[in-house]
């Protein structure tokens, strides 16, 4: 059996929700008002891995469906993802010029205008998801819910960040990964299952190593950042209640319980698995 190639599949899934957003589910360049559609097609523009988007498209297939049926979940979740990023970035929260080596929405656009970005981006996901395809009854109401739940927890964790991120507990610590990075990673796998009509156990399954891959992504996160630029003393970091070999094992103990999640599933879960292995491997 030939040996799965991560790096094409990645970039060809990326090409794929990169065209269908910028092409087709954006507002064009120029739509009034023109100042906030340049704002919200620099966010997202903005690029990364798309790991999330992926993370759903995967999620489909290895619930026994098929990739494109959870085309507009993951498209819906790189939108909220990017909402999250362009507030996150705000004067009022860390206040970043800088986002993926380019201004972040605020420093290139203006605050108002950037918060409004955000504002549109988080209703255009849901409005994005509504155009989900039903492969079982009460499948969009679940994905609805599912997003709810996902964007509240964002919030939530980010206000525990905000409030205690310079001297955080153990407890906001966990608090904090399970929810602003967690459940965002936990929503896009379990709504690649629900687009894909899976039942409730694949469901939960994939929803299980969403969380687990999401609090070993920023663990592994939080790692780098330390190697590469030493430890921000007004940053939550897992290194501030943990020395960095206990993250690291942290870090290995929830892959290891995200890829033992996949164990039964109805469809392929090598592209996942492999996924979760690249993301504790990686350097950057």
């Amino acid at each position: 059996m030939a040996e799965f190639d991560l790096a094409s599949y990645m970039a060809e899934r990326k090409t794929w929700i990169e065209t269908a957003l910028l092409d087709d589910i954006l507002p064009a360049a120029g739509e009034r008002p023109a100042q906030l559609s340049a704002a919200v097609r620099h966010a997202v523009e903005a690029g990364g891995k798309r790991i999330r988007p992926i993370l759903c498209l995967a999620s489909a297939e290895a619930a026994g469906g098929a990739a494109g049926d959870a085309l507009f979940p993951a498209c819906a979740i790189e939108l909220l993802h990017s909402y999250t990023l362009v507030h996150d970035d705000l004067p009022c929260m860390d206040n970043d010029i800088y986002r993926r080596g380019r201004l972040s929405a605020w420093a290139k656009f203006g605050e108002t205008t950037a918060a409004l970005a955000g504002d549109s981006l988080q209703a255009l996901a849901f409005a994005t998801l509504a155009h989900t395809p039903e492969k079982r009854h009460g499948a969009l109401a679940s994905l609805l819910e599912t997003f709810g739940e996902a964007g509240t927890g964002v919030v939530r964790g980010q206000v525990e960040d905000i409030l205690f991120g310079a001297s955080p507990s153990r407890e906001t610590v966990d608090f904090v990964f399970e929810h602003k990075t967690g459940d965002l990673f936990k929503a896009a796998c379990k709504a690649g299952a629900i687009a894909a009509g899976a039942d409730g156990e694949a469901v939960s399954a994939l929803a299980a190593y969403g969380a687990r891959l999401g609090l070993a992504f920023q663990l592994q996160d939080d790692l780098l950042d330390a190697a590469q630029s030493g430890a921000d003393p007004d940053e939550l970091s897992c290194l501030r209640v943990m020395g960095a070999d206990e993250a690291r094992a942290l870090a290995r103990s929830a892959t290891e319980s995200a890829l033992a999640a996949l164990k039964g599933l109805p469809g392929p879960a090598e592209p996942l698995a492999a996924i979760a292995r690249s993301l504790m491997d990686r350097k950057a």
